[in-house]
């Protein structure tokens, strides 16, 4: 068994590259990783020089359960004779851009064990071992890790028109789109439609006619990254919030749906004071609007032009927007791949049809205990709303290889206690 491997990782992006390099420290562990893409990208598409990460520079890949691992973001600025000067920026953040540029870095390092130009396409599972593969070659492994990443939510309205004129933010055609003259309609009013508008108004793809923002939110609402609110990136308020009963977690990670997937406060104010010069001081011909509480309804096309159906939940009444370009920056939804179908019979699920995902990220299956199926970012609803954040990625990578390794290769459980405890106390 000497080509079987420990552990196959399916999905290059940074949540399975963190996996990599934080496995690393065992040195017994064979692991190797597969991605159908060329090389490491990540959301090239929406990839703005002013798009800033959400999350701190130390919470990248390793620092967070390793701080002297050769793969940290610090290490990367030391190799590239890069530290002084980016101390000199005082900056707490990266922008995305060079987060991706660190990431690219450590696959650099890792040539060996990160297989790009690899699409896996077939799955299977003999009761010993897993074997994943292609038309090409084969690779059998006592454990896998699904890091397959998200794919667009396209509202089922839109999905009839999509194309070069009406597509989802996180596409090819946005690169290729010329708004000169223009009418343009961005549906969404996280931070990627944000960053979409305030790029149109600068005239990235050309001078459009307009511009208009359309957002089922009250307001473009801020990211709360207080300190307490913080907490919930945090393993021990992971390890509570797994703990709480099924039925309320929903609810919970709902609530707190702006810790992580609001807009960067920073960002709102460098847009505002960009639209005040626009429309008082610079006069521009670009008409812009932002028009919160509205849903999408609806779409339909004729004589090249779209008119789009809201209706605004402030008002209560239906409205109309017409539009030449239509760009859908409304969110991603979790996609398990095709090729796990031939073990899904096999797999738990709940009613949602989501993956059963134990506390070590393993899933919930018939098969051999000695052989699991780890999943990155499937559990939000599990573990906690950290999981489709980077916040985690380094503690949670932690936890796999622990598990992979049947041996505490990290501490993973013993942290100082956060401020506010959940968990129930004596009477």
């Amino acid at each position: 068994m000497d080509n079987v491997l420990d552990l196959i990782g399916i999905g290059i992006g940074p949540f399975n590259l963190s996996l990599a390099a934080v496995s690393e420290k065992n040195h017994t562990l064979r692991t190797r990783f597969f991605d159908e893409k060329p090389m490491f990208q990540w959301h090239s598409e929406i990839l703005f020089p002013d798009s800033d990460m959400q999350t701190a520079f130390l919470k990248d890949l390793v620092t967070g359960v390793d701080p002297t691992s050769p793969y940290s973001f610090l290490n990367y600025l030391v190799q590239n004779g890069l530290f002084h000067a980016f101390m000199n920026t005082n900056r707490q953040v990266v922008t995305r851009k060079e987060f991706e540029l660190y990431c690219q870095w450590v696959v650099r390092q890792m040539p060996k064990k990160l297989s790009f130009n690899f699409k896996v396409d077939s799955l299977s599972y003999d009761g010993r071992l897993f074997t994943i593969g292609n038309h090409t070659k084969q690779f059998k492994a006592k454990n896998i890790c699904l890091g397959t990443g998200i794919s667009p939510r396209i509202p089922a309205c839109a999905e009839p028109y999509i194309s070069n004129t009406c597509f989802h933010a996180k596409s090819s055609f946005l690169q290729q789109i010329d708004v000169r003259d223009k009418r343009v309609v961005i549906i969404g009013g996280g931070q990627t439609g944000v960053e979409i508008f305030r790029n149109v108004i600068k005239g990235k793809w050309g001078c459009a006619n307009s511009v208009s923002l359309v957002s089922s939110r009250p307001n473009l609402e801020p990211l709360d990254e207080s300190a307490f609110v913080n907490e919930y990136f945090s393993p021990n308020y992971a390890k509570e919030f797994f703990a709480v009963d099924a039925q309320l977690k929903k609810k919970i990670v709902d609530y707190q749906k702006l810790t992580s997937d609001g807009n960067t406060p920073t960002y709102l104010q460098s847009l505002y004071n960009e639209l005040y010069y626009a429309q008082n001081v610079d006069q521009s011909t670009v008409q812009f609007r932002i028009l919160p509480y509205r849903r999408m309804e609806g779409i339909s096309h004729a004589d090249n032009c779209y008119q789009i159906y809201l209706f605004n939940y402030f008002t209560l009444k239906n409205e109309c927007l017409d539009a030449d370009i239509v760009i859908l920056c409304t969110g991603f939804k979790n996609s398990i791949p095709a090729f796990v179908e031939a073990i899904k019979h096999l797999i738990r699920f709940d009613q949602n049809d989501c993956f059963c995902v134990n506390r070590d990220f393993s899933v919930q299956w018939d098969g051999h205990v000695r052989n699991r199926i780890f999943v990155q970012n499937f559990s939000r609803y599990e573990h906690g709303i950290f999981e489709p954040q980077t916040s985690l990625m380094a503690w949670r990578s932690a936890v796999i290889t622990n598990a992979i390794s049947q041996s505490e290769i990290y501490e993973t459980e013993n942290f100082a206690p956060n401020f506010l405890s959940y968990a129930g106390i004596g009477l």
